[in-house]
């Protein structure tokens, strides 16, 4: 049965990966976990933010962290997806659909039986917080990088000062969102920042003239 399964993978592998849906290196063959090369990948962790990556295949992700976890000394680095995840089954993509639109989150894998359930309360509530604050529209968004140009660029700036992503870390101004959104559009910018200076900026300050 086993040499039967490896005939037939070697004959129907090829096909896949010419049609961009086959990476071997996925996460498990569990069908929720569907990622792709070039798409850009978030992870909530029990603190209560986001941190954001961008995969580019074969387990690996591109990301703008620490050596040893997502602050401290951050630079953009190359690693093994396991790094990004930390132990977390449940992680999610950034869906851009269009030009001029806010990409939406689509869950992939599963909570952990081990989750509490104080964190997944938390969760619920920060997502539906962050529903109310966000908006479907976004004209910072004025291009979609193709998977190919979205590594391209995230590999370009490992180890290199472009858009200050290697050294110059800021929670607010230059983050792990900032970068991969930056691979995915161009557009610099941190949508979980966003929906915090919302919440602590007037409601006057947001209305029409």
């Amino acid at each position: 049965m086993g040499r039967l399964f490896k005939i037939i993978q070697s004959n129907i592998e090829p096909q896949l990966r010419e049609m961009g849906g086959y990476d071997p290196y996925r996460l498990s063959d569990e069908p929720e976990y569907s990622l792709k090369a070039g798409d850009v990948i978030g992870i909530t962790r029990p603190a209560g933010y986001d941190h954001y990556a961008v995969y580019i295949g074969k387990g690996r992700v591109i990301h703008f962290a620490s050596a040893d976890g997502d602050f401290g000394e951050a630079a953009v680095r190359e690693a093994p997806i396991s790094d990004f995840l930390d132990g977390q089954r449940e992680f999610f993509v950034l869906d851009f659909t269009e030009v001029g639109k806010r990409p939406s989150k689509k869950a992939q894998g599963n909570p952990s039986v081990l989750t509490p359930l104080t964190e997944v309360g938390a969760k619920v509530i920060r997502d539906a917080l962050e529903d109310a604050l966000a908006g479907p529209d976004d004209p910072d968004i004025k291009h979609i990088y193709s998977p190919e140009e979205t590594i391209a660029r995230a590999k370009s700036v490992i180890g290199a000062n472009e858009h200050n992503f290697e050294e110059e870390y800021d929670l607010v101004l230059n983050n792990c969102e900032h970068f991969a959104i930056w691979c995915k559009t161009g557009a610099h910018k941190s949508y979980q920042v966003e929906n915090i200076l919302k919440l602590i900026t007037p409601s006057f300050l947001y209305a029409p003239l």
